[in-house]
């Protein structure tokens, strides 16, 4: 992952910040794993998550609503444009904040029951736009945008929909559960694409240490990073098929040492592109699989 991308990732998250000096706005960004796919999901319910403005300094209001986040000249390393904005509801789109008081808008996501939309790893940008109220006479505001992260369940034997710059693994976490160490299981994720041609890409852990692990792509909750990469095996390189072409097999082989003191950790395998010189647009964008591992000891 070379460094022009991270910092690419490492502003887009920040963003926020920069716009929204002088004011609260939260949260900035939202990480949300395991998103239902034919399930309606309240972020306050589940997460006591609601997107808050203020206190505010003096009666303000702005404008709401979801978008795709390359709309708002946005990206993010290792996701793609959320397809549809309309899966993402908003309580409300305009907003008033009076004097002293936190304003709070609720949300929800509801993705279509659709095969296809399982295993997506995608960006939603939300513009946060100040707006003059009728009667009060001109004021100094300042938005914000907000971006949140949104990976939908994983699931295998499905046939994902791509997005042209898009690759997507089935499933898109690959899950070694309850395994004995000294143990050797294989699995094998298959890997679809949007590009029209097949296409050579190389294939690394992400560093835990980079800007992209710190920032964008972040670890699932109570599961450690892998300390000891020689643990999980995998091909360096990947021909993924054309989209019309299906998905390509790639193995996933985790062997943990015999009497290894471990419970559980995560591995994250970054995909990316081989250059060529000759570009034909649609090109793709880096991916990234999970990997889950749990044990249990003899």
């Amino acid at each position: 992952m070379n460094r022009k991308r991270a910092i690419i990732a490492m502003l887009a998250l920040c963003i926020t910040l920069i716009f929204a000096a002088g004011i609260s706005i939260r949260p900035g960004t939202i990480l949300l794993q395991d998103a239902p796919v034919g399930d309606l999901y309240d972020f306050y319910e589940r997460r006591m998550q609601s997107i808050k403005i203020g206190p505010a300094e003096k009666d303000i209001a702005y404008n709401l609503y979801p978008e795709k986040a390359s709309e708002g000249g946005t990206k993010a390393t290792g996701f793609y444009d959320f397809p549809e904005p309309e899966w993402f509801i908003l309580e409300k789109e305009t907003l008033e904040v009076r004097e002293g008081e936190v304003g709070e808008v609720r949300m929800w996501l509801e993705i279509p029951a659709e095969d296809g939309l399982y295993n997506h790893h995608w960006l939603l940008g939300i513009p946060v736009t100040p707006i003059s109220i009728p009667g009060r006479g001109a004021q100094i505001q300042v938005g914000a945008y907000l971006l949140f992260r949104i990976e939908t369940e994983a699931k295998s034997g499905v046939v994902p929909i791509c997005a042209p710059e898009e690759i997507v693994a089935v499933p898109s976490k690959l899950e070694f559960l309850e395994i004995l160490p000294g143990e050797e299981i294989t699995k094998v994720v298959t890997l679809f694409q949007g590009r029209d041609m097949s296409g050579l890409y190389t294939v690394k852990r992400l560093d835990p240490e980079s800007d992209v692990a710190r920032l964008t792509i972040l670890g699932t909750p109570g599961f450690p990073r892998l300390s000891e990469p020689g643990w999980i095996e995998y091909p360096d390189t990947v021909v993924i098929p054309g989209a019309d072409e299906g998905g390509g097999p790639f193995p996933v082989t985790v062997n943990i040492p015999s009497g290894a003191q471990v419970r559980r950790f995560e591995e994250i395998l970054m995909f990316e592109k081989v250059e060529t010189r000759i570009q034909t647009g649609n090109e793709t964008r880096p991916a990234f699989l999970r990997i889950i591992v749990t044990t249990k000891q003899g």
